[in-house]
């Protein structure tokens, strides 16, 4: 089973396009990281100009990096990961309701790893490995609450539809209406599930719109974001070369932001169980 991953990226006509590209293996023969490099091409077209972009994914040890036109078009890059069955994860999100619990079971976790005894040389790289995990662990609960919520509810489902400008762009012929209508929590799923959730330039007013929830000023969250992207793809190194600032402290303080990131959200979506405190 080949690994995947997701990307997105705007092309010069102003589409956004978000993709699934294919990620070769590292060299596991290798002995060093710098070794261990293998690269693949692939091309993204453009459904708006037809626009054919070259996507370049670089794999080594330390993780995968993708680039498109040969680095002159800025893209955000996601995890690899192996694909499960389309059919059951698209219903592990709609059906699941602990996605809170498995939230704060992962926060749980990187405390007690936080005051777990280890040699200080390897500090550095435990809080880069904690700082990954952390914002992945609120990506997580921010993408499996809302599809839960918004599957499951056709209230919900409707301020999607009106409100995003994918859907309302959409048209659909009489068949095709009735062959969604059956298959609306999939379809929606589908959708969601394509998004990455961490372009907050995008989710933060989905939440608003669909959810009614205020995110408010989460610029902590862009910032901790793009530190992510040095832990996942550079093991705590910036473009420079330069290690990042992580430390126990940096993730105590990113710990305290998520849980009451994660609180907020979860005060609004139980009201939604109300049918008085819909945002409509």
């Amino acid at each position: 089973m080949s690994l995947q991953m997701d990307i997105s990226f705007c092309c010069e006509c102003g589409e956004d396009i978000h993709e699934i590209v294919y990620v070769q293996d590292p060299d596991f023969s290798a002995e060093k990281n710098r070794d261990s490099q293998t690269d693949s091409w692939q091309e993204a077209s453009c459904p708006s100009c037809e626009k054919e972009h070259i996507v370049q994914v670089t794999n080594t040890f330390y993780g995968a990096t993708a680039s498109i036109d040969y680095g002159s078009t800025n893209v955000n890059y996601g995890m690899p990961y192996y694909p499960e069955s389309e059919t059951d994860e698209l219903y592990w999100y709609i059906e699941s309701k602990t996605h809170y619990e498995i939230f704060q079971s992962h926060i749980k976790s990187v405390r007690s790893l936080l005051d777990v005894d280890v040699p200080s040389d390897t500090l550095f790289s435990l809080w880069v490995m904690l700082h990954g995990h952390v914002v992945s662990a609120i990506e997580g609960y921010l993408a499996g609450t809302f599809i839960h919520k918004v599957t499951n509810s056709e209230e919900l489902t409707r301020k999607l539809v009106e409100t995003d400008p994918e859907f309302s762009n959409r048209t659909f012929s009489l068949k095709e209406i009735f062959e969604k209508q059956s298959n609306l929590k999939t379809t929606v799923a589908t959708y969601l599930k394509g998004l990455i959730f961490h372009d907050l330039k995008k989710i933060k007013p989905m939440f608003k719109d669909v959810l009614g929830h205020e995110f408010g000023d989460i610029s902590w969250l862009f910032r901790d974001v793009l530190k992510r992207h040095d832990c996942v793809h550079r093991a705590g190194y910036d473009k420079d070369g330069e290690a990042i600032n992580v430390s126990k402290e940096s993730i105590l303080i990113l710990l305290r932001n998520v849980e009451n990131l994660a609180a907020s959200v979860e005060e609004t979506v139980n009201k939604l169980d109300e049918p008085d405190d819909l945002p409509f």
